[in-house]
């Protein structure tokens, strides 16, 4: 698909690596992590070079201007950010210790269009996974999102930091800029007694797509990017969309062809679950099942 080229991701809170569902592809990625918390970038920093065609660390925070901030380091370093946690929401749900600050350290702050800049970064994809602050690196990217393709995005639906935007102003910034939401990659439910995966919706990663409709017909190498990030991403529909306003018939065509294979996929997948649904609901009819990209 990418004849030759490879893709540029670019990960914004890399405490826990690089995503799963990119290391596959890893030949073809240039992977940039961006960790500021020293707790987690010294790992990063130190892990195993996976097969990544290349891989960059960078340690300064990311934020929409450049400057200092401070990082409230919580106990789990997982939940650190630059919001203060909202104690009074997280005190409702178990294991609200995790979020309780330790610590402060002043960060330098930097901006995605400035790392770009410096390190001649011509960036495919963007996933965010900072902790109440993916708006503000959105708008320190003002340039750079002209260019991107897909944008994969922690959102909070309650406010987990004091004064974060939540997922409606994330969602309006990047449709904006021209994205479309496409779709849920996970969703994460807290309950009162126990953290087992029901109860209130409170954040999710969501996948905001560049609309395949609005990009030039002849662009073929912008097709292919986002062909490949749609395999990377199980996205047979978006590679049925690609293929229709594609100019090269050959492009067209394999697209298509990969196209119904990753639906077959998903769609085996759906059937899967949905069987187990309909078991489920002899007992609770409220069962319902969904297939996460």
């Amino acid at each position: 698909l990418l004849d030759g080229a490879t893709l540029t991701l670019l990960d914004v809170g890399a405490a826990e690596g690089a995503p799963p569902r990119w290391q596959p592809y890893g030949s073809v990625i240039d992977y940039v992590a961006v960790e500021p918390d020293p707790r987690s970038s010294d790992a990063v920093m130190n892990s195993p070079v996976s097969a990544f065609n290349s891989r960059r660390v960078i340690t300064k925070g990311l934020w929409s201007s450049e400057g200092m901030v401070d990082l409230h380091l919580c106990r789990k370093p997982l939940t650190s950010s630059i919001y203060a946690p909202n104690t009074e929401l997280l005190a409702r749900f178990p294991d609200a210790s995790r979020f309780d600050v330790v610590g402060k350290e002043r960060m330098a702050v930097t901006t995605v269009d400035k790392i770009a800049s410096e390190h001649d970064l011509y960036i495919d994809a963007i996933k965010l996974d900072v902790q109440g602050a993916e708006l503000e690196v959105l708008r320190g990217a003002q340039q750079s999102l002209r260019q991107v393709l897909l944008v994969e995005a922690e959102v909070e639906f309650q406010p987990m930091y004091v004064n974060q935007p939540l997922a409606a102003e994330v969602s309006d910034h990047l449709a904006r800029a021209g994205f479309e939401f496409l779709d849920y990659l996970s969703l994460y439910r807290w309950h009162p007694q126990t953290l087992d995966g029901t109860g209130q919706l409170v954040f999710a990663d969501a996948l905001y797509v560049r609309t395949p409709e609005t990009l030039s017909a002849t662009d073929l190498m912008t097709h292919r990017k986002l062909a490949a990030l749609s395999v990377i991403y199980g996205r047979g529909d978006l590679l049925h969309r690609i293929s229709s306003i594609t100019t090269d018939s050959v492009l067209a065509d394999k697209l298509r062809v990969l196209g119904e294979i990753v639906s077959q996929q998903n769609s085996a997948s759906l059937s899967v679950l949905a069987k187990a649904a309909r078991l489920a609901r002899l007992s609770d009819g409220n069962v319902r099942s969904h297939v996460f990209h």
